[in-house]
């Protein structure tokens, strides 16, 4: 008996699948446009005795990514992702009668090689798994001050080699017209420097990955 209803499960579901896949038949290129935004606020307070203490940790980030390619079959896409991040965030003492804070900006950018497989579930929807490998590069900016006085600011630049991997669900709108949201994660390994105004710089290097979604619309062409 469940061999027989999955075997009428299969029949249904192959017409829509086969449609689908005869679908990605029209395409030869796909350019795409993406991004995400986030922005928070995170207050710390400290209960002493005498007094309440604490800080105010405010952020904002944006991610953009361009993805473009040629199909070199139905299903697999070759092509190359132009990606940019931006994070900026503050800290803030409470009380804080001296105006002090801290200020942080972070900005990379990718470029590299893009590899996509696209499989289509039903007429408008599909799925693919992407990977990306490339060249990235990272800057960032950190200052303190307060009502009287701030600190030299400090630079961090570093280069290397960035990676993304993920996957992703796109619905078509019409008959080129795709919206599409991918949940990937990255990874950097980049080595650069640690400069301040008037002091010898000091090597630095830099890993870890973080995930992301993105969400924004593909054209196929």
């Amino acid at each position: 008996m469940k061999r027989l209803v999955f075997v009428a499960v299969a029949l249904l579901l192959f017409p829509a699948v086969s449609s689908g896949q005869g679908m990605m038949r029209l395409y030869r290129a796909m350019y795409s446009v993406s991004g995400s935004y986030s922005s928070g606020r995170t207050d710390t307070d400290l209960k002493f005795p005498t007094a309440t203490a604490g800080t105010e940790f405010s952020y904002e980030s944006i991610q953009l990514a361009t993805r473009s390619g040629a199909f070199v079959t139905r299903s697999l896409l070759l092509g190359v992702e132009l990606d940019w991040y931006s994070r900026r965030g503050e800290i803030k003492p409470s009380p804080n009668p001296s105006n002090q804070r801290a200020r942080q900006f972070d900005r990379e950018l990718f470029l590299g090689p893009l590899l996509r497989w696209y499989q289509p579930m039903t007429v408008r929807w599909f799925v693919y798994p992407e990977v990306a490998v490339g060249y990235q590069h990272a800057l960032g900016e950190y200052e303190e001050s307060d009502a009287t006085s701030s600190t030299l600011p400090a630079t961090t630049t570093a280069s290397g080699v960035g990676l993304f991997a993920g996957a992703g669900l796109g619905y078509f709108l019409t008959r080129n017209l795709v919206l599409d949201a991918t949940i990937r994660y990255s990874h950097r390994w980049l080595e650069g420097s640690y400069e301040v105004a008037g002091q010898p710089d000091i090597d630095a290097e830099i890993s870890g990955g973080d995930v992301s979604v993105l969400v924004g619309f593909q054209l196929l062409m």
